[in-house]
């Protein structure tokens, strides 16, 4: 009996992106057996002449352009000794103008009937934007107006991390003409190779108590209360209240200041 088994899983990709994935064939039997199997994709999605591609992973492999409109198949041939397999490298990659919730199965074809292996799933994907360091809140607005007025709506967000200089997170569908809207934003310099894992950057989406931000000895000004504008220095930091205590520097007279920590700004982290 010709056996076949396979590594791929369920999967969510940004447009324009390969999912690599093994086929194996195992002979157990006895004697030598030789054959084919074929995959096909079973595609839904919004724009049906869209085209998805099924790769071979191997030099001089044959590509296969998928859609709706026009389902081709990939045939894969063996011929095997007993006890023998072959692993076929294989790929599918979503297509570069794909829409979010965009999906194709993978469908192995054998003896007259056919088998759901696998689903991948078309989203968005966040990249990272270097930038003019400092300027980095007027850039992403710029971006932001840009789309806006030349109604690109594949953009969904715009990340300004403050503890990130030099760099922004866009949302987008497509990355490819991201960068060309990029081109024509002052200050917008390159978009960085790759993508990002929202795991990654979640951090910066969590909102941090001030406190964490403040530490025994820097420099900071009142922003709140009767002492707004004075400049004052930390002596002691109250994780647990939130809170920190002051010497203000212009004061005659040293007197300690406790204030809530979102009551301050930090200018110096001098001690």
């Amino acid at each position: 009996m010709v056996k076949w088994t396979f590594d791929g899983k369920e999967s969510e990709v940004g447009t324009n992106k390969k999912v690599v994935f093994n086929f194996i064939i195992e002979n157990d039997e006895t004697v030598d057996k030789e054959g084919f199997f074929e995959l096909t994709l079973d595609i839904h999605e919004q724009k049906e002449e869209i085209e998805w591609f099924l790769i071979e992973e191997v030099k001089r492999g044959k590509q296969i352009a998928i859609s709706p409109k026009n389902q081709e198949i990939l045939k894969l041939q063996y011929k095997l000794k007993p006890r023998a397999s072959v692993v076929h490298a294989l790929s599918v990659e979503s297509p570069k103008g794909g829409e979010i919730g965009d999906y194709a199965t993978v469908v192995l074809k054998s003896e007259g009937s056919s088998t759901n292996l696998f689903s991948i799933k078309v989203k968005q994907t966040l990249i990272v934007v270097k930038t003019t360091i400092g300027q980095e809140v007027k850039i992403a607005r710029d971006i932001g107006l840009k789309a806006k007025i030349e109604k690109q709506d594949y953009l969904f967000s715009i990340l300004v991390p403050p503890d990130v200089k030099g760099y922004i997170f866009i949302e987008t569908l497509y990355p490819d003409r991201t960068m060309g809207l990029l081109r024509t934003v002052r200050g917008a310099r390159n978009m960085i190779d790759g993508e990002v894992q929202l795991q990654e950057i979640e951090n910066y989406l969590v909102s941090k108590p001030a406190v964490e931000s403040l530490g025994v000895g820097n420099f900071v000004e009142v922003t709140e209360g009767p002492f707004k504008g004075e400049k004052a220095r930390i002596t002691h930091v109250d994780g647990q209240k939130n809170e920190i205590t002051l010497e203000l520097q212009n004061a005659i007279v040293p007197i300690p200041l406790t204030v809530k920590a979102d009551s301050v700004k930090l200018l110096e982290k001098e001690v």
